[in-house]
């Protein structure tokens, strides 16, 4: 094995374990742009299929106001904090759901 192939083999492990290099790969990341359109529809997705569960109390979405993502393999997960009113009165809520490349998504939780 020749030095410069060492010296980048070296290079690659060193900044593959750095503290931030998991983080940027596989953890969870804020969501930039909370407005963005998708992830309001899926806020107004999470409330629906929850008003479908539990029809007896019905949720209006309000809005997503903050959120994470985290990617993985043809999958995002989607952790997010959204305003839903009960009969006027807003309430904050936390939904978890996937969604994969093919636009099938599954609730995981909603609290």
């Amino acid at each position: 094995m020749t030095a410069s192939r060492l010296l980048t083999i070296i290079t690659v492990c060193i900044a593959a374990t750095a503290p931030g290099a998991t983080a940027t790969i596989k953890g969870w990341h804020p969501i930039k742009d909370i407005n963005d359109p998708h992830i309001q529809e899926l806020g107004h997705w999470a409330v629906s299929k929850t008003n479908k569960v539990t029809p007896s109390i019905p949720l209006t979405f309000s809005k997503v106001t903050s959120g994470e993502e985290h990617y993985q393999f043809l999958t995002t997960e989607y952790l997010l904090h959204i305003n839903a009113s009960i009969y006027g009165v807003i309430h904050s809520y936390t939904a978890v759901l996937i969604e994969e490349v093919s636009k099938k998504r599954t609730l995981l939780s909603f609290k």
